[in-house]
């Protein structure tokens, strides 16, 4: 009876390995760069619209600037999975080793990268809890031809310094977290997304390093107060 329920609990509290996001955020920046790109190209193609960006022009349309703001979001999202892909080629992978995290609970592991690092300074280790609200436009299941904005609100967020000459990169970056009992449980996809109520928790590990900074996301599912019973 007793080995039964040790075994039990032994595999309840098995940690779970999560690879870093870094690789797919650049497969999915990549992606929205290019859908970025080819949408304002088929506004200018579609519309006819000439290349004359000459305000002073009888001819001049503004609606020129349209696909020009397409094409600079794209860019900077190609910027940004550029960034992605050199940090898996210059760090390669990390992998996150923790439990389960629930409301209340202590929710803690270690980050382990795939060879060692020499940063400058410490690392920093953050866990947060991010709310997408709606504000103002249409309530959901309803018709309406204002349009919704979304934002961001950071509803908790805890940081840890773990001094870089006291451990091993490779061995293991440990942390640990007292999650608040009132912690909002993680609804929705883990990433953003324009709908109301989503809420993400994140765990991010960054170091200084010469020329590009160490820098690790993972998505954490956090449950709710009845997992943690």
């Amino acid at each position: 009876m007793g080995g039964t329920r040790n075994r039990r609990q032994t595999t309840m509290q098995t940690p779970t390995q999560v690879v870093d996001a870094n690789a797919a955020n650049a497969s999915s920046g990549y992606f929205f760069a290019g859908g970025m790109g080819l949408i304002g190209i088929l506004i200018v193609w579609y519309f006819e619209l000439p290349l004359n960006f000459d305000v002073t022009d009888r001819e001049f349309n503004p609606l020129v600037f349209i696909p020009v703001v397409f094409v600079l979001i794209a860019f900077y999202a190609l910027l940004k999975a550029i960034r992605d892909t050199l940090r898996v080629r210059k760090f390669g992978t990390t992998t996150l080793i923790a439990g389960t995290a629930v409301p209340g609970g202590r929710f803690e592991g270690t980050v382990r990268s795939s060879h060692d690092l020499a940063p400058s300074g410490d690392y920093t280790v953050q866990l947060k809890c991010i709310r997408t609200y709606r504000v103002g436009g249409p309530v959901a299941n309803t018709s309406g031809t204002q349009k919704s904005t979304y934002k961001e609100e950071l509803k908790w967020r805890e940081t840890i310094i773990v001094p870089s000459k006291s451990i091993r990169s490779s061995a293991g970056i440990p942390f640990a977290f007292q999650v608040p009992p009132d912690a909002l449980p993680s609804r929705g996809p883990p990433i953003y997304e324009r709908v109301h109520g989503n809420v993400r928790w994140i765990l991010t590990v960054s170091a200084p390093m010469r020329g590009l900074n160490y820098y690790a996301v993972f998505a954490i599912e956090m449950g709710g107060p009845s997992h943690g019973k």
